[in-house]
């Protein structure tokens, strides 16, 4: 429940960013950091989820579930593919 609340009062999904690795010797010159990718983490499982250009080559993305499946609030969530059937049998047992 402590879990649910969390996500309910959340108001946006958080990016994270992924750094590139620095290379040897970088901590004997001014090396500055480069962002590799940004990602979406799976509430569900824990997975990375990249933000690509291309929508449809995703591995998931974010969800709004409204009030109607989750029966107290709207709630906006990042999901694998794979974890949405999931996310919503745990709603739709609830009832």
């Amino acid at each position: 429940m402590n879990r649910f609340y969390e996500l309910a009062t959340r108001k946006v999904v958080p990016i994270y960013t992924k750094m590139k690795p620095k290379p040897d010797g970088s901590h004997l010159v001014n090396y500055k950091k480069e962002k590799d990718y940004d990602y979406y983490k799976c509430d569900y499982c824990g997975a990375e989820i990249k933000i690509l250009n291309e929508k449809n080559k995703m591995t998931g993305g974010t969800i709004v579930l409204p009030k109607i499946i989750t029966k107290k609030c709207e709630i906006q969530l990042a999901l694998c593919n794979k974890c949405l059937k999931p996310v919503l049998k745990i709603f739709e047992s609830e009832v």
